[in-house]
Order: C-alpha cells, then sequence, then structure tokens
C-alpha cells in the first residue's frame, strides 16, 4: 500500500504514523544500535508498514490485480496498484472514515512535521516534497495521479513507463476499484488484529 493508506492503518495513532513513513527508510533489524533512538511505539509502526506490505503482497486479491495490469510495468507493477488503491482510498475516504480527508491529512501532516528531529535526510526530503505539494489530499484526482506517476517516472530511472499509469487507471477505474474494494476490509482486519 502506498503513503495514504499507510497513515489510514496507523488508526489516528501519532507514533504509529511516523513508524508506518519510516517503514521505507529503516532497514533489518530494529534492535540495531543505529535504531535505538526509536521508541517503542514508533517500532511498533514500522513492523505495521511491514506487516501491511506483506499482507498486500501475498494476498490473493492483490496477486490477481498486479497480474491484471500491464506487463509493461513489469516488476513495479505491485508500484502501480499501491498508487491505484491510494486513489480508491481518497477518493472515497468518507466512506471509510468519519473525518472529512482534507482534515485527516492535515492532522497526518502536522504528526509528520513535529518529528521532524527523529527523521533521516531522505525521509524529510520526502515529507517536505508531500507536504509542499499536497500529494496525500490530491491523490483524489485523476491530475494528482498523474503528477504523481510523471515525477516518479523522471525520479527514478528504473519507473521508465509508470507516467502511463494514469491513463490505464481511466480506462479501466471499475475493474480496479473493485479489487481495492474487495480487498481492502481484509487489510484493515488484519492491521487491527496485528496491533492487539
Amino acid at each position: 500500500m502506498n503513503y495514504l493508506a499507510h497513515f489510514y492503518l496507523s488508526f489516528g495513532q501519532k507514533p504509529l504514523i511516523v513508524g508506518n513513513l519510516l517503514g521505507d527508510f529503516v532497514r533489518g533489524r530494529l534492535d540495531h544500535p543505529r535504531n535505538a533512538h526509536y521508541t517503542t511505539p514508533i517500532r511498533q509502526g514500522i513492523l505495521l508498514h511491514r506487516h501491511i506490505d506483506s499482507f498486500t503482497d501475498a494476498h490473493p486479491v492483490g496477486l490477481a490485480c498486479r497480474q491484471a495490469l500491464p506487463s509493461s510495468f513489469g516488476k513495479y507493477r505491485g508500484v502501480v496498484m499501491d498508487m491505484y488503491f491510494d486513489y480508491f482510498l481518497a477518493k472515497h475516504f468518507n466512506d471509510y472514515h468519519a473525518q472529512p480527508l482534507s482534515d485527516f491529512v492535515a492532522e497526518v501532516y502536522q504528526t509528520l512535521e513535529s518529528n521532524r528531529s527523529i527523521l533521516p535526510a531522505d525521509a524529510l526530503m520526502l515529507v517536505d516534497s508531500m507536504i509542499k505539494y499536497d500529494w496525500l489530499y490530491h491523490y483524489q484526482f485523476i491530475e494528482g495521479m498523474n503528477r504523481s506517476f510523471q515525477g516518479m517516472s523522471r525520479r527514478f530511472a528504473f519507473l521508465k513507463g509508470i507516467e502511463h499509469a494514469g491513463a490505464e487507471l481511466v480506462e479501466k477505474e471499475s475493474q480496479y476499484e473493485s479489487y481495492f474494494r474487495s480487498f481492502f476490509p481484509d487489510l484493515v482486519s488484519s492491521c487491527e488484529d496485528f496491533l492487539i
């Protein structure tokens, strides 16, 4: 899953939000001395991030969705699927959360800003761009998705071709939405169980 889903699945707990972001930047064992400055709740957020990723990768609906994507996306079909699922979560946020998306996003940004001192440099760069261009809110619009895909294609040579993912989403939106609607409740339940 992509950033919005990871933050949503932190269930309003600020340390989990921070840890869910750090899941993309912290490698290896959490008991390594380089990770000693992270609190236990933040480490739990990192582990939650890893759980979300592994659950998504192994779920039959996730597998089916990735297989439905064009082969031209190659081994990065999972990246495209994660982005699509954030689009549907953002677009239908009121179906899943009592809080308006704009308010939820503002609280996430504030949480990340207030924890800048513990974020590594590469995470800080991402957070600054995320907030400046309001990624999370704009995931609900095709235009926002296209900007994200185009930016990813420009920044990372190995993602060349991903700029066409927006057109694929427009063409087959109902198909990909059905995958999301089928999958997401299972992921939510799995994360709730993980945190018990």
